[in-house]
């Protein structure tokens, strides 16, 4: 594209940003390097009053430069700009529970995959790559990550405050998924849904009356039957968040209703769940197992918080399968009311073309491995 092309200027000042972190992350360790073994253990001290940092912001400078520098090749790949800061120390982060020799077989897959793909898909192909890779690295992952749990007090300004809770995957979808409930059956006033879970969490938290949820909690798991039966580690895939390891899925699953879903054998994109304007309850079902996300460029809104949107208007007729794709209602209102558009390929893929004319293509997600032939 020509040097003075809208988008080549953006995408140009977002990569100089990578080659800044990359610079600065090898001159962090030269610098390092230069002192006396003795004051290496101290270098946030250095730090401190030349960056005008913090001892944490120093130390995590420190602990992000040498993680970075010790592998080349996503130094390299930040620098070019294939890919950004965060997908970086997601891979290095991704990469810390695998043997050299599986490491170096997974870098290489997951800078290919981080250079199309944003963030979030990224990171659910890491962990799902992984998974298959070393299931055993995988739930130590877990179980050592799950001694963090924590809960935190951060204050913000303005007299407001953020409580973080840390915990499994798992039991935050059914808190989520509890809070949610009670949110939305309460009557329509000035709050918005946000508003009304953060006073449903704190009244919840303080022990005060709140209305009961309406609905059973629930949370969607979905993992091959082989899994389920331990003949093999395939993770299971947790709505809303990505994969988790097969030993964690299989103790949700044992108390779980579970249904059949036949998944196609050379994709693995979900087939078959055991002429209405209204999507019936089982395409909805099945158009979430093929599409878990909002199928607008880089949202991952859940489906089932999605509206079930017809890409080609209503016409008596076309509400199938083939015209139905989920999308959030943000994504749904740009559909309908700017100049962006969306089309339905035979492949199941769904494209975007964006106000500019470049077209991007979103997939169906596989919820099953390819048959091996």
């Amino acid at each position: 594209m020509p040097p003075d092309d809208p988008d080549h200027v953006l995408h140009a000042a977002f990569t100089a940003i990578g080659q800044a972190v990359a610079s600065f992350s090898v001159a962090l360790m030269d610098y390092v390097s230069d002192l006396d073994p003795c004051d290496r253990e101290f270098a946030e001290g250095l730090l401190m009053p030349l960056l005008h940092v913090t001892r944490t912001k120093a130390n995590r400078l420190l602990d992000r430069a040498s993680d970075l520098t010790a592998r080349p090749a996503v130094l390299a790949a930040l620098a070019e700009g294939r890919i950004d800061e965060g997908k970086a120390i997601m891979i290095l982060d991704q990469l810390s529970v695998l043997s050299v020799a599986h490491a170096l077989i997974a870098e290489e897959a997951l800078l290919e995959h981080a250079s199309k793909n944003n963030y979030t898909a990224t990171q659910r192909y890491a962990v799902r790559f992984i998974h298959r890779l070393d299931p055993t690295a995988a739930d130590r992952r877990h179980q050592e990550k799950r001694k963090q749990r924590m809960v935190e007090k951060i204050p913000l300004d303005d007299g407001m405050c953020l409580l973080r809770l840390m915990m499994t995957a798992h039991d935050a979808a059914l808190a989520f998924d509890h809070v949610d409930r009670i949110a939305r059956s309460l009557p329509k006033n000035d709050r918005t849904l946000d508003q009304k879970r953060s006073d449903v969490a704190r009244d919840l938290l303080l022990g005060l009356d709140t209305p009961a949820p309406q609905g059973k909690t629930m949370v969607y798991l979905t993992m091959p039957v082989t899994a389920v039966l331990g003949l093999t580690d395939d993770p299971g895939m947790l709505a809303g968040y990505g994969p988790i390891p097969a030993p964690v899925a299989r103790d949700i699953a044992a108390g779980g209703i579970w249904k059949r879903v036949l998944t196609d054998p050379v994709t693995g994109v979900a087939e078959e769940i055991s002429g209405t304007y209204r999507p019936t309850a089982q395409q909805r079902e099945l158009i979430g197992l093929r599409y878990p996300t909002c199928t607008a460029i880089g949202c991952n809104q859940p489906a089932h918080r999605s509206d079930l949107d017809h890409c080609r208007p209503y016409d008596g007729s076309n509400t199938t399968l083939a015209n139905l794709r989920p999308k959030c209602r943000h994504h749904h209102r740009m559909k309908t009311h700017s100049n962006w558009r969306c089309e339905n390929l035979p492949d199941g893929t769904h494209a975007w073309t964006t106000p500019r004319g470049k077209t991007y293509v979103t997939e169906p997600v596989p919820i099953a491995d390819p048959a091996p032939f």
